[in-house]
């Protein structure tokens, strides 16, 4: 028995309720009282009121559960909210901004649902070229995709963990749940994988994709990359040194290049962030800006 969990924030994510509902309901049918399954959709306080009513709607009439919150409280406390009320043992997570593209997407988590402690489907970006003012995170999650194969899943499981499209065991999500130290945007998913690990669960990826359709512009973009490595530097530990940007960081100091990086990231900020938000962004740069920024943030008035 499954519960589907979609937490949403100024996302129209209609059509993913109705997919899910229509797939959930075929294999009731079909398997006659051996399965059963909910579907819940909280929204985060959305400013948007037209996608919270297009939602809302959605789910009532494939027999959901919406709930809508006051007041926004982060996708880390929201997961753990809805997994409270959640009825089932099986507790499937996913994005709001997901699209269903197989016809047996429920069905490949029902018969997979014993194979591990946490069961991972795949991301895939969608096809074509990028959206006009879109390229930065476009060509970002292209090469996240890229270095992300099949076959390096499996072999470094709690690396690759990611809260897109993911089923839990319950027994195995209460023990370890969401930090929500995670308000803002970003990190919930990787300290959640490195917590799965610590505690030795098994964590099963398998080819079983959903396509991300959120894909923001580059200025949205760009300010959540900000967000993010805000949240990585209040985290701290265990992620501090471990991660992405904290981790180069603390090569640097131990280097004695952290004063520098710092001063010429200052330096050629505006450059940088010029090429970011054209149609032709730089990776090599957006990574750079993002070492740049998490570095600055020692001078307290750029937190």
């Amino acid at each position: 028995m499954i519960s589907i969990l979609i937490p949403v924030y100024n996302y129209d994510c209609s059509l993913l309720i109705k997919e899910l509902a229509a797939q959930s309901l075929q294999l009731k049918e079909e398997l006659d009282g051996e399965f059963d399954y909910e579907i819940i959709v909280s929204d985060d306080a959305s400013t948007d009121l037209n996608k919270q009513k297009i939602n809302m709607t959605a789910a009532l009439t494939t027999g959901s559960t919406y709930i809508q919150q006051k007041k926004n409280i982060g996708q880390a406390h929201l997961r753990n909210a809805m997994a409270d009320i959640a009825r089932f043992d099986l507790l499937l997570m996913i994005d709001a901004d997901a699209e269903i593209f197989t016809k047996d997407f429920i069905r490949c988590y029902w018969q997979d649902r014993n194979k591990g402690d946490v069961i991972c489907g795949t991301l895939k970006n969608p096809p074509g070229p990028a959206p006009s003012g879109c390229e930065l995170r476009y060509r970002y999650e292209k090469k996240a995709e890229k270095a992300r194969p099949a076959t390096a899943r499996p072999k470094a499981p709690y690396n690759y963990f990611s809260t897109f499209n993911v089923m839990f065991h319950r027994e195995v999500f209460e023990r370890i749940r969401f930090d929500e130290r995670c308000t803002e945007y970003g990190y919930e998913d990787t300290l959640m994988g490195l917590m799965l690990k610590k505690h030795s669960y098994s964590v099963i990826h398998t080819d079983n994709p959903l396509i991300h359709k959120g894909i923001d512009s580059n200025q949205s973009f760009l300010k959540k990359t900000e967000t993010a490595m805000r949240m990585l530097y209040k985290l701290g530990d265990p992620l501090q040194g471990h991660t992405g940007a904290s981790r180069i960081a603390s090569k640097l100091e131990k280097w004695h290049l952290k004063k520098c990086t710092k001063q010429l990231y200052k330096s050629i900020k505006k450059t940088l962030q010029k090429n970011l938000l054209s149609h032709h962004p730089s990776i090599l740069l957006f990574n750079f800006y993002k070492l740049g920024y998490y570095c600055s943030l020692d001078d307290s008035n750029t937190i």
